[in-house]
C-alpha cells in the first residue's frame, strides 16, 4: 500500500472523528490515522471509549516516547534508531493489548521518525497450511528487548506465533530479534519472509502535532524509521480487548 492509498483509506480528519468511524477503519484496515486535531483534545478520554487502558511496562497507563541519551546504544524505542517490525507485548504471559495508540506532542522535523505498519493477517494467509499449523501449535520463548531489560522491566513468556481463538480473531505475536528460534526448522524462514513482506507492503505514517495513530496489535506489526531530532515526543497507551 502506498502512502497515497493510506491517506485515502485509513485517514480521518478530526471533523469526521467518531467512535463508529474509527472502529470501522480498524476493522477494515487494521489501523487509523487522525489529523487536524485541536490542541485541547483529550486523547486519553476519547481512547477509553475504544477500550480500557492497560498498564504498560512500568505500571503506568501512559508511556512517553522521547529519545534519552542513556539508551543510545541499546535496542529501544527511547532512542532515535530504527526498530525492527514487531508486535507489542509478545513477552507478556497474558493477552497482549488489542490496540496501541500514539499521539504526537512534537513531530520530527528531519524526514524520519515514521511509524510503519503492515497487516500480518494477510501474510499468515499466504503461508502454507503446514507452516500455519506448525507455528500455531508450537510455543516459542519470547523475551523483552535489551532496552526494556536495562530498565529492569524485562519479561519472558512462551506463546505460539499465531494464537487461534474460538469466537475471536487470532493473535499474531511477532519479534525478529527477541524470540528463541534456535531449535525450530520452520520459524526462521517464516520470519525472514515476514520481514520481506513488511518491507514491500508497509505503510508509513508521518505525524503532525496532536495527530493520533491507532492500530490493532493482534493483527498489525509495526516499526519505526530512524531520525535525528531529539525533540520528537509521542505518547502511547495500550487498550484491552472488549
Amino acid at each position: 500500500m502506498t502512502t497515497a492509498q493510506h491517506a485515502a483509506t485509513s485517514r480521518l480528519n478530526y471533523q469526521d472523528l467518531s467512535v463508529p468511524a474509527l472502529r470501522d477503519l480498524l476493522d477494515t484496515n487494521g489501523y487509523a490515522y487522525v489529523d487536524g486535531i485541536p490542541g485541547d483534545f483529550d486523547h486519553v478520554a476519547f481512547l477509553t471509549r475504544i477500550g480500557p487502558l492497560m498498564p504498560q511496562y512500568d505500571g503506568e497507563l501512559i508511556w512517553s516516547i522521547r529519545a534519552e541519551e542513556r539508551f543510545a546504544e541499546l535496542y529501544h524505542s527511547l532512542n532515535t534508531k530504527p526498530l525492527f517490525p514487531h508486535s507489542e507485548c509478545y513477552e507478556f504471559t497474558g493477552r497482549p493489548p488489542k490496540y496501541l495508540a500514539l499521539w504526537c506532542l512534537v513531530p520530527s522535523d528531519d524526514g524520519g521518525g515514521h511509524t510503519t505498519l503492515a497487516d500480518m493477517y494477510r501474510f499468515v494467509d499466504g503461508l502454507s497450511e503446514a507452516e500455519r499449523t506448525h507455528i500455531s501449535t508450537r510455543t516459542y520463548r519470547f523475551f523483552s528487548s535489551a532496552g526494556v531489560q536495562d530498565m529492569q522491566l524485562g519479561r519472558v513468556a512462551e506463546h505460539p506465533f499465531i494464537e487461534y481463538r474460538d469466537g475471536r480473531p487470532p493473535i499474531v505475536r511477532f519479534s525478529l530479534n527477541n524470540v528463541d528460534k534456535s531449535d525450530d526448522e520452520v520459524l526462521p524462514g517464516v520470519l525472514n519472509r515476514a520481514v520481506e513482506y513488511f518491507d514491500q507492503e508497509h505503510i508509513a505514517v508521518n505525524y503532525a502535532t496532536n495527530s493520533l495513530l491507532i492500530w490493532d496489535n493482534h493483527r498489525m506489526t509495526h516499526s519505526r524509521t530512524g531520525y535525528t531530532n531529539h525533540g520528537r515526543h509521542l505518547r502511547r497507551v495500550w487498550l484491552d480487548e472488549t
